[in-house]
């Protein structure tokens, strides 16, 4: 356990400039919105540290045991919501501030922001570089007292960097700054808040995607007409790839000129695979399966690539076969 120990200090040692980095922002304002003494800002600061090593200690304890790393988008949705609730935090603070400055009634839903505590916690949710590597390292270790131990030394060792944040929340007593202490708690609020809500957005279309069924999708199904739509000027190749696949498939294979109406003709077809030329430019077929070839493009390889291969998705297939690529095939 002492080798755990040491191996968490050291890393929070090493990593603390990034955390330093990452929190100053969030804890500056907070401490130089208001007067403090040096050693209320040092109290502030423990507080702030003492949240801190509650968060670090339950997801140590929660990654030891499991043994296993928690999935990037559960990670992207703890920091979201850590995000917000910080903004919620940070904007409630700058209200109880002002108000206790112009010696105003202080509403009862900003008086917990006394409580630096409860910030150092919501910080502590924060996935930031310095904790990931901490929270692999508990993983790697297996069991929640290694885990607890190790993040009970990455605590120690990221905290001696923000120590000297007590000092500066000294120039508090400096005219005007605690109102430009108070106008950056917004600021970073909003920051948050924008980085929370995209978090969440995010989150919520890979839950989505993710409950979509996985479909089979084949070039080459006996079940499925092809379709071909090409610019007037490459028509040549593409009538080439037309007359080339009905040797390789069972199913129609149309040819469309591309003009206004292309969309009528391929909506009549209840399902369809389209082969488009590189060279047009539309988004009105992203809700198709579609092999997007770039005129030129190696017939045999291509053909035979479409043969031996099928391909999984939850969504619609977009496939390119561009020379100018480094990789001749390419998904989006």
């Amino acid at each position: 356990m002492i080798k755990t120990l040491i191996e968490g200090t050291i890393l929070g040692l090493t990593t603390g400039t990034a955390c330093l980095v990452t929190c100053s922002p969030i804890y500056l304002p907070y401490l130089i919105s208001e007067d403090r003494k040096l050693g209320k800002g040092i109290l502030a600061v423990l507080e702030i540290s003492a949240g801190r090593f509650v968060s670090y200690l339950a997801f140590g304890a929660i990654a030891g045991y499991t043994g296993a790393q928690i999935a990037s988008v559960n990670r992207e949705l703890f920091t979201s919501i850590a995000y917000i609730l910080l903004s919620v935090y940070l904007v409630l603070s700058a209200i109880r501030t002002n108000k206790k400055a112009k010696s105003c009634h202080v509403p009862k839903m900003a008086k917990f922001t006394r409580s630096a505590f409860i910030l150092g916690i919501l910080t502590g949710i924060n996935f930031c570089p310095s904790f990931l590597i901490a929270l692999s390292k508990a993983v790697d270790l297996s069991g929640a007292l290694s885990g607890m131990t190790l993040f009970l030394g990455f605590f120690f060792g990221t905290s001696i960097f923000l120590i000297p944040l007590a000092f500066i929340g000294q120039i508090s007593k400096v005219s005007k700054m605690k109102l430009i202490a108070q106008y950056a708690s917004i600021l970073v609020a909003i920051w948050f808040t924008f980085s929370g809500v995209k978090g969440l957005v995010h989150y919520y279309k890979h839950v989505k995607l993710e409950a979509q069924p996985a479909r089979l999708v084949e070039a080459f199904n006996p079940n499925i007409p092809l379709a071909i739509i090409a610019a007037e000027d490459n028509s040549t190749y593409f009538r080439t790839l037309q007359d080339s696949l009905t040797n390789y498939t069972p199913s129609d294979v149309h040819y469309f000129q591309y003009n206004e109406s292309v969309h009528d003709s391929i909506n009549k077809f209840s399902e369809i695979v389209l082969i488009i030329d590189s060279t047009i430019m539309d988004d009105g077929f992203d809700n198709y399966d579609y092999f997007q070839v770039e005129p030129d493009y190696n017939l045999p390889r291509m053909l035979k690539f479409m043969k031996f291969y099928a391909f999984k998705t939850r969504t619609h297939l977009h496939w390119e076969f561009i020379e100018k690529t480094k990789n001749n095939h390419r998904e989006h």
